[in-house]
């Protein structure tokens, strides 16, 4: 049978490598500017009089964001063929800005939203163009592996950086870096904005055309009544009832629950308030398990092929919830080092084994529809974990927050272990 040439040609070696440098050059700047943070705002707002379920809030309000851009990103990306990468920099510059100018509590609301929405269009993006390229190449697990390195050891090296500039400058210090380190992400995704756009092209479609000439670019965009009814909104609702998919939801959305609710709250708190450490000590603790993270995504394509897809996310939930459990049994410094370590180890012992289990149990026809829900049902958890951590921290105590923590891992890995299919590893040729 003939193949489409196009999309033979935008999927060789040579052209994904080429696509890769040109993503990492972008999204390891924001992920190391995101990173800067995960020590120093919680503690910042806390010096500005935010009270804990307050700091929860700031924090969730970067997962509402992300909510709000995720289905409509996908939209986009399946109607006009394009990203804009490029627009997501320029709303996390927004939001850094925003951090060191800011000088009260309430404020950093609007930030952390800024940065929520720039992440929700860059994250969904970068996800549709990968799946979209990868999800037929036998090569797809180490080459995600190698991605998500890359974006772990950007994002793992910059808390210890961050809090240390904190610790021994002022927290506005680490906010002015963090927004030098942006305005260079920006500037290096305008440059790459034509390349982005024309590697997302949709090759998956039935249409001869491979992408759309500026008339339709215009048609498409007015009048914006007509396009949202001509939107096929079943091809959303079938998703949902995609078990496979909709387990796997489940599963990303406790993932992110416990590490946003515990590395990026219950971390710089607990460890600041309880454990007596000071902001450089919590982000060199964070970052230590971060580089053990990636050393593991470096091995994780052999996990997977060893364990298979659903094997391996089922592990690193195993991993995840011991490191936890073993801090609520204990209670001391050690375990809570190694709850952290082990958080880290989990995600990334499985590696992309999400992503690939997302390829298999979707039609590929619909990967732009899938992205879309797939982001957000999953980024609920950047919304519900920082809050519900924060308030039964509050309302409680921090070993109380922790025990939520786990309840919601147990229960992912218990649904999705026991009542989802298993996929083949190989892709078919």
């Amino acid at each position: 049978m003939a193949r489409n040439n196009n999309v033979n040609s935008e999927t060789t070696p040579a052209s994904i490598k080429t696509l890769l440098i040109a993503i990492l050059s972008i999204v390891a700047l924001a992920d190391f500017g995101l990173g800067l943070n995960i020590v120093v705002l919680p503690l910042y707002a806390k010096s500005l009089g935010a009270s804990i379920i307050t700091i929860g809030l700031i924090i969730a309000s970067f997962g509402l964001a992300r909510i709000f851009i995720n289905i409509p990103i996908s939209i986009i990306s399946k109607k006009l063929n394009s990203q804009y990468i490029h627009i997501g920099m320029l709303f996390i510059l927004a939001g850094a800005i925003g951090y060191f100018l800011s000088t009260a509590y309430y404020q950093l609301f609007i930030f952390r939203f800024l940065e929520g929405f720039g992440s929700g269009i860059i994250n969904t993006s970068l996800m549709i163009i990968l799946t979209k390229r990868l999800h037929q190449n036998k090569k797809r697990a180490k080459i995600l592996s190698r991605y998500m390195i890359a974006r772990r050891l950007s994002m793992g090296s910059a808390p210890f950086l961050g809090a240390i500039i904190a610790y021994k400058f002022s927290d506005k210090t680490t906010f002015l870096l963090y927004a030098i380190v942006i305005a260079i992400g920006s500037i290096i995704a305008f440059y790459n904005r034509k390349l982005l756009t024309i590697a997302n092209l949709n090759k998956l479609s039935d249409r001869n055309d491979s992408k759309l000439k500026k008339p339709e670019i215009k048609h498409a965009l007015i009048p914006l009544r007509a396009k949202i009814k001509s939107l096929r909104f079943e091809k959303y609702s079938a998703l949902l009832y995609n078990f496979n998919f909709m387990t796997l939801c489940f599963v990303t959305f406790s993932f992110f629950f416990s590490r946003i609710g515990s590395r990026r709250e219950l971390v710089p708190l607990v460890g600041y308030s309880v454990m007596s450490l000071n902001k450089a000590d919590i982000g060199l603790l964070v970052s230590i398990s971060a580089i053990i993270g990636v050393t593991l995504t470096y091995y994780s394509d052999r996990v997977i092929r060893t364990m298979g897809i659903k094997k391996s996310i089922i592990a690193s939930f195993a991993i995840t919830v011991t490191g936890i459990l073993s801090f609520i049994v204990f209670q001391n410094i050690v375990t809570f080092s190694l709850s952290i370590i082990l958080l880290s180890a989990g995600g990334g012992f499985s590696g992309p084994a999400k992503n690939l289990y997302l390829m298999d149990s979707v039609d590929k026809n619909h990967y732009d529809e899938a992205i879309g829900v797939y982001r957000t049902l999953s980024d609920l958890g950047f919304i519900l974990g920082p809050f519900a951590t924060g308030a039964v921290f509050y309302y409680f105590n921090y070993l109380s927050a922790y025990s939520l923590i786990a309840l919601i891992i147990i229960l992912a890995a218990v649904l999705f272990g026991f009542f989802s299919k298993s996929f083949e590893l190989n892709v078919k040729q």
